[in-house]
């Protein structure tokens, strides 16, 4: 058919049916069949339907040419605008037009996710002489920026399809992962000759968002710290959301402080998924630590970069209200428990030891042969009495035979050493009163003649 603008003829041997014409297959190397609309990607206003009052197609930033040399024919002048002779899905597709050897181009912004893999399908074409033309410099694609706005990757295909001859052709790119200082993705058309022509802007997103979080054991409530006392379990949940329009597979979390099930899981657009652990135990040395999962996951155009979360643990330390002793008697029957009538042996040195030995404190005992270690934190203690070194009244007596009955009435004491068996302390069993000795008098052994 016959086409005028500003009377410039274009003869086109092919006129494609005006409407919707899909889904449109796939070329032999292509991702699969585009959506009716080319909807089900990330790029608005893909089918170019959408226009301004001017007639170009919403969402384009457009840059023409500059300066336009003069006498130039107004369909060389800089613009950008639909038409609906050669449409690939709906009524209309976009052109730019610009003055022969200068470069006029359009953007639309896209929606980007760090570490995203972009895929684009479009479909574009060209007239013939701009195909001769030897300084021909006609692409599509896509281009990463930084955070100043300056291009850090650019992929781009160059048109090659003489409309003419067919209409505008299908381009399927390669995945583009967006670059480690990428802030920005754009789509692109750019030319510098009458016409490039482009539609159907089908561009495909492979990407996902990781959080870890940490919960309190109060409240319940998951957020980016917890505070947990020593002793506690530290309870982790790491949430992997797919954020792209690709299902994703084999996505794997690893956390090296935490234990995470093993094994990838598929994860599809729009999804998310939870995955818990918990580190039993933790202690003071453990305040302040920072765990870090990271999550890998494939999609169908290889792997995605790894991507790390992390949340921050705060120990709080046990309440020292522990408490331990409490007495040392004379065993006048010399039975090895604690009758009514034998008295409290006052003036005895009683050491408090840790379960490796190492001192903590010292005390005598009472009048009333009491003695007591309290404000302790949880952990494992032992008490030493200095059976070699009792009170002048007391000289001549030994520890009675330990461990007879009931620890509340019994002596706790090794003969030989004069300390107790190590005993824990604990959140829910903060004190042990029963850590006695008894003495009896002269050499005679500790069991009833």
């Amino acid at each position: 058919m016959n086409r005028t603008r500003a009377g410039f003829v274009v003869v086109a041997a092919v006129s494609l049916v005006l409407g919707p014409v899909v889904p449109i297959a796939s070329g032999e190397t292509g991702p699969g069949p585009v959506p009716p609309g080319c909807t089900g990607g990330i790029a608005a206003n893909p089918s170019v339907e959408k226009t301004t009052q001017r007639g170009a197609p919403e969402g384009y930033l457009f840059t023409p040419a500059a300066p336009v040399p003069p006498l130039t024919p107004s369909v060389k002048t800089p613009r950008l605008f639909t038409d609906g002779t050669y449409p690939v899905d709906g009524a209309k597709y976009a052109l730019i037009q610009t003055p022969d050897g200068m470069v006029s181009g359009a953007e639309q912004e896209q929606r980007f996710v760090p570490g995203g893999a972009y895929t684009l399908t479009d479909w574009t074409g060209t007239v013939k002489a701009n195909l001769a033309a030897p300084d021909r410099a006609l692409a599509t694609g896509l281009r990463f920026a930084d955070g100043a706005g300056k291009v850090v990757r650019e992929q781009k295909l160059d048109v090659r399809r003489d409309v003419e001859q067919g209409g505008l052709e299908r381009q399927d790119f390669p995945p583009a992962v967006a670059p480690e200082d990428a802030k920005s993705v754009r789509f692109f058309a750019t030319t510098n000759h009458t016409w490039l022509m482009w539609d159907c802007v089908y561009l495909q997103l492979a990407a996902f968002s990781v959080r870890s979080q940490a919960q309190n054991p109060v409240t319940g409530e998951w957020g980016p710290m917890a505070a947990i006392p020593a002793g506690g379990t530290a309870r982790l949940r790491v949430t992997v959301s797919n954020e792209g329009t690709q299902a994703l597979a084999n996505v794997t979390v690893r956390d090296p402080w935490c234990a995470v099930p093993d094994g990838g899981f598929p994860l599809g657009p729009g999804e998310s998924r939870d995955v818990t652990c918990a580190h039993a135990k933790v202690t003071e040395q453990d305040n302040g630590h920072v765990s870090t999962a990271t999550v890998t996951a494939d999609y169908p155009g290889g792997t995605l970069p790894a991507k790390s979360a992390s949340a921050s643990i705060v120990v709080t330390p046990p309440p020292a209200n522990g408490r331990i002793g409490d007495y040392v008697w004379a065993d006048g029957n010399r039975d090895g428990h604690q009758d009514p009538g034998e008295a409290g042996v006052p003036g005895v040195r009683v050491a408090q030891k840790t379960a490796g030995g190492e001192n903590v404190a010292t005390t005598t005992t009472g009048a009333d042969g009491k003695y007591l270690f309290d404000k302790l934190k949880p952990g494992g203690y032992q008490v030493c009495f200095d059976v070699k070194a009792l009170p002048p009244a007391y000289s001549g007596h030994r520890p009675t035979r330990p461990h007879l009955g009931d620890p509340a009435r019994d002596s706790d004491a090794d003969p030989a050493t004069g300390c107790t068996p190590t005993t824990t302390l604990d959140p829910a069993h903060p004190e042990n009163p029963d850590l006695d000795l008894g003495l009896i008098p002269g050499f005679r052994l500790a069991f009833a003649p």
